[in-house]
């Protein structure tokens, strides 16, 4: 399911620790470590129908999980915590295990009980009759969040973003009045009907259940005897809903008016529906139409046509895609402790925000970060390609949201390893979290204003080259083992072991977002290649060796693992010497 606006919980991981040298070796960390964390959600709700639009709301608990394979941490088994809707937290402190031991972490909201102890099973969830309130309203609007691709966390792990998702629907009812009509609606109640009110929510998974229970009411709003414009909105369980009566009216006289559905409607999870109804007539005959007339683009895109006429509108503009920072670990001369970066030299300073295993900024055309409280001197943010840095302009020397244009820069997006900031002075100091570093990209993988998405890789002599579309991944190819070589476009070995190349690496789980693997080699040698994945430091096959040349297809939803575990994908020999060819650019992942 699409994400609503890429909105996101960030969940940062602060880890009290230095280095001994430039973004490498790390000094002893201070235990135990703190877990962390922030809120950022993007756009959903009138009475007031922006509520949770930028933050989750002041007031609102989450419920978080946070599990080794031998169960819950300490204070991690839904763990209740309180937004304080700028982006921050309160509540019971989690610590990471002492030792390397990683976590994994899923998270919800609005808080419950009864989903204690229940993070892999299917909890019962009901919508609130009365959400003309902000607290009935909120407490309808279900929330679930998980990290995007691998969700295993140690204590050296900085940062840790849970992208979260609406589950249920959301509804918006515009009321327009006709010149002709006597309708009064200051004062009346807006009710949503015949829906049913409960589902179930798998937080670790984020499945929901069918909707359940006894159709009922919701009561979306009471507009203020002053009010001068009419909207309400609702959040309901996705369901189908039967031709007829589903938007009550009850006016201040006693009278009451029912907008109909000409036509069974079928709402989704995570998607958004606006409505238009308009009063026309007099006395006995009034009548309220309802018409579709446009989606709401804060949650999900709704497509469906449900009923009446359609008013016609523009497609909007694909959203953005987003990717949040990832700090890494400072070097010798700074130091992080969240918020606040501080470096006490002019060099040694740097800080890793994001890394890119397989040229990924290509995806991406701007880069905004936001700072504060700046102390002594300017702050730097720049880009390596291998060991060389380059900054982004001539340092920024004052607080506030800054903007990089990456399609101006003039250079292969592909070949950028990774990006970093540090200080530019002798010392200094300045605030800054991960959830204010953000990658912006098209959805449709398009970087507009360069010819980066066209041909990034300029047919190197690995063969490597990295593709335009955001549905496809190309390899890069690494370093062969001591048994092999690799000199484009032919790949020899002399060895039936240690033999193997890497052609993907993952550092954030990111093969859970493609289904297939295919790849194409040809004037076979002396004996099968094969292809396979490792998990750890594990390696495991793609069945037992390819013995014929051609293009192969690996099924990767097929293996019955979870993908976001793999941290590589290698090719090599299998017999104990031989040879083939192979380019990068044959070696694609596809969704």
């Amino acid at each position: 399911m699409k994400k609503l606006s890429y909105l996101s919980l960030g969940i940062a991981l602060l880890t009290l620790a230095s280095c001994s040298s430039e973004e490498n070796e790390l000094q002893t960390v201070v235990k135990p470590t703190p877990i962390y964390f922030v809120s950022s959600v993007a756009q959903t709700r009138s009475a007031n129908v922006n509520l949770q639009k930028v933050q989750i709301a002041n007031g609102v608990e989450v419920g978080v999980f946070v599990k080794t394979a031998d169960g819950y941490i300490t204070n991690g088994d839904n763990a209740k915590l309180t937004a304080d809707g700028n982006g921050n937290f309160t509540g019971t402190t989690l610590y990471f295990p002492d030792d390397k031991t990683s976590v994994s972490i899923n998270a919800y909201a609005p808080y419950s009980n009864a989903f204690t102890g229940k993070a892999d099973e299917a909890v019962s969830f009901s919508v609130a009759a009365d959400q003309s309130t902000d607290a009935g309203y909120l407490k309808s609007d279900l929330l679930c969040g998980a990290p995007i691709g691998s969700n295993a966390f140690t204590k050296e792990t900085p940062t840790v973003a849970l992208n979260f998702e609406h589950k249920l629907s959301k509804l918006t009812v515009k009321f327009t009045t006709s010149d002709d009509t006597d309708v009064d609606l200051t004062g009346a109640t807006i009710n949503i009907v015949n829906t049913l009110p409960t589902t179930t929510l798998k937080v670790t998974d984020g499945t929901i259940g069918a909707a359940s229970g006894t159709a009922t009411n919701i009561k979306a709003v009471t507009f203020a005897n002053d009010a001068t414009t009419f909207v309400a909105s609702a959040v309901i369980v996705p369901q189908t809903v039967e031709a007829g009566s589903f938007v009550q009216v009850i006016l201040t006289n006693g009278k009451m008016l029912n907008a109909e559905l000409n036509n069974a409607a079928t709402f989704a999870s995570g998607k958004a529906y606006t409505y238009n109804v308009n009063i026309s007539g007099s006395g006995a005959e009034t009548k309220a139409q309802i018409v579709l007339s446009s989606t709401v683009t804060d949650w999900d895109e709704a497509t469906d046509e449900l009923t009446g006429d359609v008013t016609e509108e523009d497609a909007p503009e694909p959203e953005p895609i987003t990717l949040t920072a990832t700090f890494g670990t400072p070097g010798g001369n700074a130091t992080y402790n969240a918020p606040t970066y501080t470096w006490t030299g002019s060099t040694g300073n740097l800080m890793t925000v994001f890394e890119f295993a397989n040229g990924e900024l290509a995806n991406y055309h701007t880069l905004k970060f936001t700072f504060s409280n700046l102390v002594d001197g300017p702050v730097r943010m720049g880009y390596y390609v291998g060991s060389d840095f380059t900054e982004f302009g001539n340092g920024f020397y004052s607080d506030g949201t800054k903007t990089i244009d990456l399609t101006a820069l003039g250079i292969d997006l592909s070949t950028v390893t990774k990006i970093a900031f540090g200080g530019r002075s002798n010392a200094g100091s300045c605030d800054i979290l991960a959830s204010d570093v953000i990658l912006i990209g098209n959805a449709d993988g398009s970087t507009p204003g360069d010819n980066n998405g066209d041909d990034n890789g300029n047919g190197d002599d690995n063969g490597n080259d990295t593709p335009s579309d955001g549905n496809t991944l190309t390899a890069t190819f690494g370093t062969p083992g001591g048994n092999a070589s690799y000199v484009a476009p032919t790949y020899t070995w002399t060895g039936s072991t240690n033999n193997l190349m890497p052609v993907f690496e993952f550092s954030n789980g990111e093969l859970a977002n493609y289904t297939k693997l295919t790849f194409t080699f040809s004037n076979l040698v002396d004996g099968p290649v094969r292809m396979g994945y490792y998990v750890g430091s594990d390696f495991t096959e793609f069945g037992n060796g390819f013995y014929s040349a051609g293009t192969k297809e690996v099924d990767l939803t097929a293996l019955g693992i979870d993908l976001s575990t793999v941290t590589k994908i290698a090719f090599g020999g299998r017999s104990n010497a031989g040879s083939c060819d192979i380019l990068a650019s044959d070696v694609i992942l596809s969704k």
